[in-house]
């Protein structure tokens, strides 16, 4: 049967990634390159490779995606860049059918300084602990972006979900930890969230200074009763939260101090 695709009335170029397009198949990192490809640049990759193996997604040689990169940072002659990749998806509009090629997306612009602690708001929106999506990081990410907006409209920063069980979760683009004491705390991933690069990174810097890392199901008053609260990805960093939904929070805590300092060196972001 034939098959007719327009877009504005002109036909769909051949190659066009119409499956990431339509249905928002397919996959991307983020993260920051301070004159060099980041320190947790192959986490990124494996990452990416293991969502295209679950989503069925031909993945690229690891030479085209570096060459890919260094061009785009090249061309753009940007020293402190912020970078995106993206794998789009390729093949059938049928929904339910295998991809049959992939295409490599970069966008690469000037990195904008962060703030040194942020408001968060708790998003009216709730994330399903059981998604499969929640485990990749994919294109699918309407979700994320209403939550944001949502934040932002109240003159917020960011955005914080609770699961249907109204535990902590994540951010939009973050992960959430908190201090007590000299325990730090974030979510386990059953509570519904992504595991982020920087998250692992955390870990290992915790143990690095000796401090109790815990991984569990809590909830907001957690966040609220704790010592400090700060939140972690490839762009930002670790950066602290000063207050959610307009309650203050404590941002003067020698253990965050300690293991954003620690990170910025592993990032080479001094």
């Amino acid at each position: 049967m034939k098959e007719i695709i327009r877009i504005n009335g002109r036909p769909v170029e051949e190659g066009t990634p119409l499956r990431s397009l339509i249905y928002g198949e397919g996959l991307f990192e983020t993260f920051r390159c301070k004159s060099k490809l980041p320190s947790y640049y192959e986490r990124h990759i494996d990452r990416m490779r293991e969502g295209a193996r679950i989503l069925g997604i031909p993945f690229p040689k690891d030479e085209e995606i570096k060459d890919g990169l260094h061009k785009a940072l090249s061309d753009a002659s940007i020293s402190d860049a912020y970078v995106k990749i993206g794998l789009l998806s390729k093949g059938s509009p049928v929904f339910h059918k295998e991809p049959s090629g992939s295409s490599l997306l970069v966008v690469v612009r000037k990195y904008q300084p962060q703030k040194q602690s942020i408001n968060v708001k708790v998003s009216s929106y709730r994330r399903n602990s059981n998604s499969p999506i929640l485990r990749i990081k994919s294109l699918n990410y309407l979700e994320n972006i209403l939550a944001k907006r949502e934040a932002l409209s109240s003159g917020h920063d960011e955005a914080i979900f609770l699961n249907e069980r109204n535990e902590l979760a994540e951010g939009t683009v973050t992960n959430i930890f908190f201090i007590k004491g000299k325990v730090v705390c974030t979510p386990s991933l059953e509570c519904g969230l992504l595991s982020g690069i920087i998250r692992g990174a955390i870990f290992q810097i915790v143990n690095e200074f000796g401090f109790e890392l815990r991984e569990g199901r809590y909830s907001l008053e957690a966040l609220k009763r704790s010592d400090g609260v700060f939140l972690t990805n490839s762009v930002i960093g670790a950066v602290a939260v000063s207050s959610i939904d307009g309650i203050q929070l404590p941002c003067d805590c020698e253990v965050f101090y300690k293991v954003e300092e620690r990170l910025r060196g592993k990032l080479g972001w001094e």
